[in-house]
């Protein structure tokens, strides 16, 4: 399977895919998941440390995709791994991509239930994100791009509705800085980690993109910033309102330090902000969505992802009516992300030192040859 023109987008729809992928679900209680885990007031370094980390990972991503430069990522690991292998890793990330977006549908219904609609059944909203995501996901990707380019116009709404928040911040609630230690900052730093996965589309689409090698490694160091920034803000704005006794005790703290405020013409700042964070929540299910469809599609020779995109939607659906309570929605949700770090980490590592000690010479050769 090679590149196709049809398939390709720009370097500008590459940064947003990235960015709307990365920034869903976790964006709510991000703040409050850093903090719990050790790094307490020093939860703003440890984003800006995770950002440091994915932009390694990223250039990582950079070195293997160039080895291949027209093979995407699950070509790549056939050619690489043999096909019988190498189709065995297409099947797991598939399946994983599947897990994570019965997740994304599992966290939604459950912020939704509690802020807005509680009477309503799971079953509703799942069914009506997965029309809109396969609406969406079956069409090329450049049409996928776009639509994430036009939705991230709404990010800066974002922005915009934490400003009446600045006078009530208090720069003491984080004093003294690197109190927490290093060690649980690099803790925080985890946890960051796992919580604003989705920078792995990358790999994926790096092969699907305008322009030279530098411009793809500079639209998505382009799209790490922005993410790192965006978080690190809110991370920041939410550890200068609320103090230490506070924001220990909200899981959800965007919310809460929207619900604080009014506008002369909005009552319920929060319930305006859920009504952007879906859209977001949309972008990240479409992602995987169309990560997982790919993936089965390249498994069964199929030439078209949109014929494997009811089942995608199908198993992402029924798996996501699994869980019940808060409970079993925590232990989803920490297993699918641990088990993530192998994916998105541990395979593409392990891929480049096997190409590095086994395969470099060949490699070289059908770069060559390419050229």
């Amino acid at each position: 399977m090679v590149t196709n023109n049809k398939e390709l987008i720009s370097p500008l729809q590459f940064i947003f895919i990235i960015i709307q992928t990365q920034i869903g679900v976790g964006i709510l209680s991000l703040p409050y998941m850093i903090y719990e885990s050790g790094a307490k007031t020093d939860a703003w370094i440890s984003m800006l440390l995770v950002g440091g980390i994915i932009q390694l990972i990223i250039l990582l991503y950079w070195v293997l995709t160039n080895w291949f430069p027209t093979s995407p990522f699950y070509g790549l690991l056939s050619k690489v791994y043999g096909k019988l292998f190498g189709r065995a890793l297409t099947i797991g990330y598939t399946v994983y991509f599947i897990f994570v977006s019965s997740l994304v549908l599992i966290l939604f219904n459950f912020v939704i239930e509690i802020w807005a609609f509680p009477r309503t059944p799971s079953w509703a909203f799942n069914l009506m994100m997965c029309i809109l995501a396969y609406y969406l996901v079956v069409d090329k990707l450049r049409v996928i791009g776009r639509f994430h380019t036009l939705v991230s116009v709404l990010l800066l709404t974002i922005i915009f509705l934490t400003l009446p928040a600045y006078p009530y911040m208090d720069i003491r609630y984080i004093m003294p800085i690197g109190d927490s230690g290093i060690l649980n900052i690099v803790k925080g730093g985890k946890e960051a980690l796992l919580s604003i996965l989705g920078f792995e589309v990358i790999l994926f689409l790096f092969p699907f993109v305008e322009g030279s090698k530098k411009k793809k490694l500079a639209a998505a160091s382009i799209a790490n910033v922005i993410v790192t920034v965006f978080y690190t803000y809110l991370t920041l704005i939410c550890l200068l309102f609320f103090s230490p006794e506070e924001i220990k005790l909200i899981p959800e703290p965007v919310l809460y330090l929207l619900k604080a405020f009014t506008f002369p013409v909005l009552e319920r700042v929060d319930i305006v902000f859920l009504a952007i964070w879906i859209m977001s929540v949309v972008t990240s299910l479409m992602s995987y969505v169309y990560l997982a469809s790919v993936g089965l599609a390249d498994v069964f020779s199929v030439k078209h992802h949109k014929k494997t995109v009811p089942f995608i939607i199908g198993s992402s659906f029924v798996i996501a009516l699994i869980p019940r309570n808060s409970i079993s929605i925590a232990s989803w949700s920490e297993i699918i992300t641990n088990i993530g770090l192998i994916f998105v980490i541990g395979i593409p590592v392990l891929t480049v030192l096997y190409i590095c000690i086994f395969k470099r010479e060949k490699v070289d050769q059908d770069a060559n040859k390419s050229r």
